[in-house]
């Protein structure tokens, strides 16, 4: 049996398990543009998010190089959607 994780390119596979397996449900990746998008960004876990990445690049003994982009939309005082991508420099 195939693990799941074996469908997501390489270059992006560790951090995509790590981000899921930390609650962060990712919908979209890619490993040759470094990038990973998620949905349902809670309150409050744009430091969590931060601090997550930030040990597992030290850790790997990688310096942290990202951008985290928060969308809200909201329309007539609904909030429709809310989703995050993580660009990664190379």
């Amino acid at each position: 049996m195939n693990n799941w994780y074996d469908n997501i390119e390489k270059p992006i596979r560790k951090i995509v398990k790590l981000l899921r397996d930390n609650g962060f449900n990712t919908t979209c990746s890619c490993g040759h543009e470094m990038y990973v998008e998620g949905d349902s960004f809670p309150d409050g876990e744009i430091k969590r998010l931060h601090d997550l990445l930030y040990s597992y690049f030290c850790e790997n003994k990688e310096t942290p190089n990202y951008e985290i982009i928060v969308e809200l939309k909201v329309e007539k005082g609904f909030i429709l959607y809310s989703r995050f991508t993580i660009n990664f420099k190379k």
